[in-house]
């Protein structure tokens, strides 16, 4: 029974949409159902890569694009007026921008709520000249849509809304996402996002600032995400403002601006903080000049920071750690933030930790991405790189209770920063290390061998004179095998972390990585050991003649349904048969049941040529025929679906 064939159409058009066009439009082949049932599918996904195969120079060979436009012309033609829910689209340089404009509009106007454009036409060699030939423009029609809900738009050589997009109006649009080099807007950034009144996410990649001020304002946002690079030359941008009352993710990266004049995020829920510096304005940070021009500007990202103050979980790299030593003054307190995520750079300071510490009074999880920092004598109490007297004082004030190291590369000013985090950290329960696998010294067996380190709180009521020692091996994340490691090493390495105070105390599970270990077998071969070795043998082959059988009786199930559902079929197997059983009266029940899947293939070949197309295509790389050859039936093979269809 077809199990699959039966179910309805509406299933079945779903489980299409999950194949590239291509690959629907090739199950037409399987029956008189399935025939035109790829046309109803309401998501288009179509790749000139996927078509043409990413072989060397086949996209230049005599008329492959030419080849690929048609049939996605003739797969529109197919599919009329019905409705569209998604069009994904991916070209390359060659194909005609004319067509691909049209095929846009096609599912424009059968009301497609997503498109999914890669379209990587390149910009002629004079960037200034606008009004070149080579230079590719969005339909005009895309940006008055009434029906578009989601759009992508990637290119390598850029985005141009500019040319036809002056008069946009999207009112259904909730996502927006550019992926490119560069995108040219047709309005300063927040008159842009005027025209979009329902949009929930914006997300721009790889920009430019022009050389004017911006601002990101919409009330309806609620996920912004900016990658920029500044001005060309490392210029940093002018003023930027954020007056999104709704916006509950920020993830921004840029260099600092020199001005953050309006900064609007009440409802912020989680930001991700990754400024870019360079290196002159490193050192101006550590060097502070009153009279420099761009000190002063940097100074002003403490309005941005304030503006984060309600968020509950954020994310600084290194570069933003450095900037916000700046704020120090004017740091405000982090009242709802509970998780902190902050990565470290063996050039780039810790000054800010302190404050940002002693700012967050309800912090739970703590994440450093790297221990190694440049040591500052403003790193003040939090780590263990200079001699203080009053060394953790802002670590007792923070009640975060779970802190997680990751990049661990077992140095000693490591160890010791560990140390001083356990001994510090008044309500810390647990402290989860992972490794650094290329940093460790391969020298050192054990340790770069860790995968894991986890500190558990030992609390009052469960203090016993000896602190817990235990490790496990691991073997592709699963648990092969406990106290792994011997006891002695174990409190050679806990005698680098563990607190030299009184005040807490850790059991600690050190977690390795390792191959499983294979079970020893007794010294003495005794009569029931290999008795139990050949009965589990035994058992082994029995599971795996079953399961052979099993796949015979699939593939006889198979063929029967093959030779029963097609009538020609079964009177050639017949016919076939009577002629080879002519000469062999005498031929036994096997070989009268015997299913000769050979002459099956070879009959449909011959009732088929379609099917035969199609099956040689799939083979095509052990056929003896040229390449032209083989390039040339795999189009006819999308020809003859699409003409049939």
């Amino acid at each position: 029974m077809d199990h699959i064939g039966s179910l309805p159409e509406e299933v079945l058009c779903h489980i299409l949409s999950f194949l590239t066009t291509k690959e629907a439009a090739l199950t037409s082949i399987l029956s008189k159902k399935w025939r035109n049932l790829w046309t109803l599918v309401p998501k288009l996904d179509i790749d000139d890569s996927v078509f043409l195969y990413p072989e060397e120079g086949k996209r230049e060979r005599d008329g492959m694009l030419q080849s690929f436009m048609d049939f996605v012309d003739r797969v529109l033609a197919l599919q009329g007026n019905t409705p569209i829910e998604k069009f994904s689209l991916k070209c390359k340089t060659g194909i005609d921008t004319d067509r691909v404009n049209l095929w846009i509009c096609n599912v424009l106007q059968r009301g497609v709520t997503t498109l999914d454009l890669v379209l990587d036409f390149p910009r002629s060699d004079d960037d200034d000249d606008l009004d070149s030939d080579y230079m590719y423009f969005l339909p005009g029609e895309l940006f008055v849509s009434n029906k578009l809900v989601e759009m992508n738009l990637r290119s390598e050589f850029g985005v141009d809304w500019w040319r036809g997009g002056t008069e946009t109006f999207l009112p259904m649009l909730k996502t927006l996402r550019f992926e490119s080099e560069w995108v040219l807007l047709c309005d300063e950034l927040d008159v842009f996002l005027s025209a979009f009144p329902a949009l929930e996410e914006f997300y721009m990649a790889d920009i430019e600032w022009p050389e004017w001020d911006e601002s990101v304002s919409s009330a309806s946002l609620r996920k912004l995400t900016i990658y920029a690079g500044g001005f060309q030359d490392f210029r940093n941008p002018n003023s930027i403002s954020f007056d999104t009352p709704n916006l509950v993710y920020l993830e921004y990266s840029d260099f600092v601006a020199a001005d953050y004049p309006k900064v609007n995020l009440p409802n912020l829920a989680e930001a991700v903080l990754d400024f870019k510096l360079t290196r002159n304005q490193v050192e101006l940070i550590r060097a502070p000049n009153d009279e420099d021009d761009v000190f002063l500007r940097l100074r002003n990202v403490w309005k941005l920071i304030s503006g984060l103050r309600n968020v509950q979980r954020l994310f600084f790299c290194a570069e933003t750690l450095e900037v916000l030593s700046l704020c120090c003054e004017s740091m405000p307190v982090f009242n709802n933030l509970k998780f902190l995520s902050i990565i470290s750079d063996v050039d780039l300071g810790w000054q800010a930790m302190p404050v940002l510490l002693r700012n967050c009074p309800r912090l739970e999880t703590l994440v450093l991405k790297g221990l190694l920092h440049h040591v500052t004598d403003k790193c003040g109490d939090v780590c263990d790189c200079i001699s203080l007297e009053d060394k953790g004082r802002s670590l007792l004030s923070c009640p975060v209770k779970k802190l997680e190291i990751r990049g661990f590369q077992g140095t000693v000013r490591e160890k010791e920063m560990i140390r001083h985090f356990l001994e510090s950290f008044p309500c810390l329960d647990v402290m989860e290390v992972y490794a650094d696998q290329n940093a460790n010294d391969p020298t050192n067996l054990e340790e770069n061998r860790f995968y894991k380190i986890i500190a558990y709180k030992v609390h009052e009521e469960d203090v016993s004179t000896d602190t817990v020692l235990k490790s496990e091996l691991l073997f592709k994340g699963k648990l092969v095998k406990s106290e792994s490691m011997p006891q002695t090493k174990m409190e050679e390495i806990s005698s680098q972390f563990e607190p030299r105070n009184n005040r807490h105390m850790y059991d600690m599970v050190y977690m390795l990585h390792g191959a499983p270990p294979p079970p020893a077998p007794p010294q003495e071969m005794s009569q029931d050991y290999l008795k139990e070795q050949l009965d589990a043998a035994k058992i082994e082959i029995a599971k795996l003649k079953e399961d052979r059988k099993e796949s015979q009786r699939i593939l006889d199930a198979l063929f029967d349904k093959i030779v029963e559902q097609n009538p020609m079929i079964a009177s050639a197997i017949k016919a076939r048969q009577c002629a080879t059983d002519s000469g062999e009266a005498e031929a036994s029940k096997d070989q009268e049941n015997k299913r000769d899947f050979e002459a099956l293939f070879e009959i449909i070949v011959d009732l088929y040529p379609d099917f035969a197309s199609v099956l040689r295509a799939r083979r095509g790389g052990g056929l003896e025929r040229g390449e032209t050859s083989r390039d040339q039936e795999e189009m006819t093979e999308l020809d003859q679906t699409t003409i049939q269809s």
